[in-house]
C-alpha cells in the first residue's frame, strides 16, 4: 500500500520537471525547438529511462536539468525542481556544490569529459576533494574501489594512465566511475553504455542496480537500448521531437500500438523483413593482408621514469577480400581500435606488414604529398572528429580542397550530391556541424570519408553512439553504398547488432589477438570463452544482436 493509498500526502518528488521548453538559435535566424511541454518526476530511488530517436531532445533534457546548456540555448517555458526547489533559484556556489555530489551527470562522449592532461588518478581525486567527501588519506583507496567496481581489474594501472592511453570504452568506464565516486542522490546518464562492450554493458547494468537498491540511487537513463532499460527503469517516457509521446513500464510499452514506440522498441524490425541469404566471402587476392602485425605501448608510472609495456596487437593476420564486409568484434581494449589505426595509417605496428592490394600501407605522414589515401576512417565520436564550427560543406569537401581537386564549384556540387547520397539535405550545406544530431554527423563523417573515393572503409565503432532506429537505418546505407560503388568494409565493433546481415565474416578479438574467425550465422554457435562471452552478455542486455535481426 502507497502513502496515496492511506489517505497521506503524496511524497515530494526528488527532481520535478514542469512543462519545460527549450530553443536553439541556429544559424540564419532559425529556432530549433527542442523540448516542447516537458513533465517528468523522478522520486528518491527511481529509476526513469528516456528512449526517443536521435535529435528527439533527449541530450537536451540532460544538459537543462544540470543547468549546463549551451549559449545558444534558451528555456523558453517550464520550471525544473530539485527537492521542492527551482534550480533558477540556485547561486552558482550552490549549483556547483550540487553538481557532482548530489546530481551527477554521465555524458556520451567522455573524449570530451575527460581532461586530456590530466591523469585519471587525480581527475576521481579531483572530484572527491573538491567536494570534502573524504580525507585526503582515503581517497586513492576509494578511487580504486571505484574502479574496480566499473570492470577495471588493473586500477592501478588506470589511476596513473591519461585518456589518450585508454581505448574509448575504457575512457567511457572511468566518465562511469567519476560519475559515481560521490555516490550521488541523482544519476543523469546521458548515453553511458554506448561505447561499451556487450559483457561490461551488463556488468554497469549490475552495478547500478546494486547502487540504487543499497544507496536508494535515483536516476535518469537516457539510452537507444530499450533492452537495456527492461530490468533497470521503473517507468519509461518515450520522446519524438521535444515531446514524451509515450509514458508506461516496458511491458506496457511492449504492447502498445504506436508504430514509432515500437519502432524505438524493436529497431531489428526493419532490416528483418529482407530476406536474409548468407553471402559467400569473395575469392582470389585479397583487398588488405595484414600479416603477423604486433604494436606495443609503453606507459610511464606516476613519479618516476620507468615505464611499463601495453601490448596492444600480437601477431595479427587478417585478410580482407574486395567488395566484402568482414566485422571485428572483442571487449573494450581487445585491441581493436588499435588494429584500426594501423590499418588506416595512423599507428606504426612494431613488426610484420600490411598490404593493400599487394603495396604497403603508408603512415598519414607519408601520404601527404600523395594522392588520396586508399584507406578512409570513420570515428567512434564524430564530435571530436569533425570541426563544429565548419559548415557541413566545407566538411565535406576537405579531401577535395587538400588535393585541389578540379574547380571549387565542382568541389562544392560533389559535396551537395554526397550529402543528398548518405540522407543529409543539401539545403544543410551552410549549416555548421554543431548543430547537428549525433546520427547526421555520422552520415556528414561517411560522405567525407566517401569524397576521397577510398578502396577500403574502417569503421571504428562509428554506429555504437546512435539510437538502434538509425543504427538500422545506417545499415541499410552502407549495404545499399557497397552495392553501388563496390566497397570494402572493414567494420569494428563491440556489439552483435545487425552483423548477420552486414558481415560475411566476422573476426573475434581478445587481449590483442584474433581468437577466432567464423561466419555470422555461426557466432552464436561459438564455444570460444571470449565470444561466447559477448553472446550471452547480450542476451542478458536483451538487446538485438544476431537471431534478432534474422
Amino acid at each position: 500500500m502507497t502513502s496515496g493509498d492511506l489517505g497521506l500526502p503524496k511524497p515530494e518528488p526528488l527532481l520535478r520537471v514542469s512543462a519545460l521548453s527549450v530553443d536553439y538559435d541556429a544559424a540564419g535566424g532559425n529556432v530549433v525547438h527542442a523540448l516542447r511541454n516537458l513533465d517528468l518526476e523522478i522520486a528518491g530511488g527511481e529509476s526513469v529511462g528516456v528512449l526517443g530517436e536521435s535529435g528527439s531532445g533527449k541530450s537536451s533534457l540532460a544538459l537543462a536539468l544540470m543547468r549546463l546548456l549551451p549559449k545558444n540555448a534558451h528555456e523558453v517555458s517550464g520550471r525544473i525542481e530539485y527537492r521542492g526547489r527551482s534550480l533558477a533559484e540556485f547561486s552558482l556556489s550552490e549549483l556547483r556544490a550540487m553538481r557532482g555530489a548530489e546530481v551527477a551527470l554521465i555524458s556520451q562522449e567522455p573524449a570530451l569529459a575527460l581532461n586530456p592532461v590530466l591523469s585519471l588518478g587525480q581527475q576521481l581525486a579531483d572530484v572527491l576533494l573538491a567536494h570534502g567527501k573524504l580525507a585526503r588519506k582515503e581517497v586513492g583507496a576509494r578511487c580504486n574501489e571505484m574502479l574496480r567496481q566499473v570492470g577495471f581489474a588493473d586500477s592501478e594501472r588506470i589511476l596513473r594512465a591519461y585518456p589518450h592511453e585508454l581505448s574509448g570504452g575504457q575512457r567511457q568506464r572511468v566518465a562511469i566511475a567519476q560519475a559515481l565516486i560521490c555516490r550521488p542522490k541523482l544519476l543523469i546518464a546521458d548515453e553511458p553504455l554506448s561505447a561499451l562492450d556487450a559483457a561490461t554493458q551488463a556488468d554497469i547494468l549490475e552495478l547500478l542496480q546494486g547502487l540504487k537498491r543499497d544507496l536508494k540511487l535515483a536516476m535518469l537513463f537516457i539510452t537507444h537500448n530499450a533492452g537495456a532499460l527492461a530490468s533497470l527503469a521503473d517507468n519509461i517516457v518515450v520522446m519524438r521531437e521535444g515531446e514524451a509521446v509515450a509514458r508506461g513500464t516496458m511491458n506496457a510499452l511492449q504492447v502498445s500500438q504506436d508504430e514509432y514506440v515500437q519502432g524505438i522498441l524493436f529497431p531489428e524490425k526493419s532490416l528483418a523483413n529482407a530476406a536474409y541469404k548468407e553471402r559467400s566471402i569473395p575469392s582470389g587476392a585479397p583487398l588488405l593482408d595484414v600479416r603477423k602485425l604486433s604494436k606495443s605501448f609503453v606507459q610511464k608510472r606516476l613519479l618516476s621514469r620507468k615505464g611499463f609495456v601495453v601490448q596492444s596487437l600480437d601477431g595479427i593476420d587478417l585478410a580482407v577480400q574486395p567488395s566484402s564486409t568482414v566485422a571485428v568484434l572483442g571487449r573494450s581494449g581487445s585491441g581493436k581500435s588499435t588494429l584500426a589505426r594501423c590499418i588506416a595509417g595512423f599507428e606504426k605496428g612494431d613488426s610484420g606488414e600490411m598490404l593493400l592490394e599487394g603495396n604497403p600501407i603508408t603512415t598519414a605522414e607519408k601520404n601527404k604529398g600523395s594522392a588520396w589515401p586508399p584507406v578512409q576512417m570513420i570515428f567512434q565520436d564524430a564530435a571530436t572528429s569533425l570541426n563544429p564550427r565548419f559548415p557541413a560543406r566545407q566538411i565535406v569537401t576537405e579531401p577535395l580542397d587538400i588535393k585541389r581537386w578540379k574547380t571549387e564549384g565542382d568541389r562544392n556540387m560533389r559535396a551537395l550530391k554526397l550529402m543528398e547520397e548518405v540522407g543529409l539535405d543539401p539545403e544543410w550545406a551552410s549549416r555548421p556541424a554543431g548543430e547537428f544530431s549525433g546520427g547526421q554527423r555520422q552520415r556528414l563523417a561517411l560522405a567525407r570519408a566517401l569524397a576521397a573515393e577510398p578502396k577500403l572503409l574502417i569503421m571504428d565503432e562509428a554506429l555504437s553512439g546512435l539510437d538502434m532506429p538509425l543504427q538500422a537505418q545506417m545499415v541499410r546505407l552502407l549495404m545499399e553504398l557497397q552495392e553501388r560503388h563496390g566497397l570494402t568494409y572493414l567494420y569494428i565493433s563491440h556489439d552483435l547488432n545487425f552483423i548477420s546481415l552486414f558481415a560475411q565474416e566476422v573476426v573475434v578479438m581478445d587481449a590483442g589477438r584474433i581468437v577466432e574467425r567464423t561466419t555470422p550465422g555461426k557466432l552464436v554457435q561459438s564455444v570460444h570463452p571470449a565470444t561466447r562471452e559477448l553472446v550471452e552478455a547480450a542476451e542478458r542486455l536483451h538487446a538485438p544482436g544476431v537471431e534478432a535481426a534474422v
